[in-house]
């Protein structure tokens, strides 16, 4: 840390972004291992992969996805996705608002094929009120094979990412990360119970977000199932 503060003191004027810290990081610019600092504990940076031209007309594509979705005007709007477990046996759905930042767990000790994913979000979109079930967002992995039964059963809107971009619904991406930090990769999801998924959720819905004014999630979702 003291080549940083080096480099600080050289121009104090100047303040580096994101970017350009992590940028040193990874180049060993700092003097600090990327493993050893960063909450992913990634070794190595993965390049992002350009944008692909959807060529799965079927499916509702996030560009058509309204502006209030997109801007966060209007609550209700939600992103799903999920952890894969140890030897990719079990895995666990959540769901995120997209207002609120607010978080529901879904495990799946038995998998995580369509039919068993069309059961986790019905699990999961039933633990919301009516109102606030507007709209849900997945990358395009197979596993969301029924959406349509989704969208049947809760007459809610869908939108898919581009192929290979999961990360055009970066609100689940950011947040995998902090469920990443309980339920690390190679664990086997299927010991997980419900109540442990629930108060994990719990403590992540109740930390306070720069993002939402220093409210947390909790506060500013049951606020919104109470208007």
């Amino acid at each position: 840390m003291a080549i940083w503060a080096d480099l600080v003191a050289e121009d104090v004027e100047d303040t580096p972004c994101v970017e350009t810290i992590y940028q040193a990081v990874y180049t060993g610019v700092l003097g600090i291992k990327a493993s050893e600092c960063l909450r992913t504990r990634r070794r190595r940076r993965r390049p992002r992969q350009q944008r692909h031209v959807n060529r799965r007309p079927a499916l509702p594509n996030i560009a058509s996805r309204p502006e209030e979705v997109n801007d966060r005007t209007e609550p209700g709007h939600w992103e799903a996705d999920q952890i894969i477990g140890k030897a990719n046996r079990s895995s666990m759905m959540w769901l995120t608002e997209r207002v609120s930042r607010f978080l529901i767990p879904v495990t799946m000790p038995a998998g995580y094929d369509a039919e068993a994913v069309v059961a986790g979000l019905c699990e999961g979109l039933d633990r919301i009120p009516t109102r606030l079930r507007r709209s849900v967002t997945f990358d395009q992995g197979s596993e969301w094979a029924g959406w349509e039964t989704i969208a049947d059963t809760f007459g809610i809107d869908t939108w898919f990412c581009d192929p290979h971009s999961p990360w055009q619904r970066g609100q689940i991406e950011n947040q995998n990360r902090q469920i990443r930090c309980w339920y690390p990769r190679g664990i086997d999801l299927s010991l997980i119970t419900p109540d442990h998924a629930d108060n994990v959720a719990s403590i992540l819905n109740g930390q306070r977000r720069r993002s939402l004014g220093y409210q947390s999630p909790a506060a500013i979702y049951h606020a919104l199932t109470v208007q």
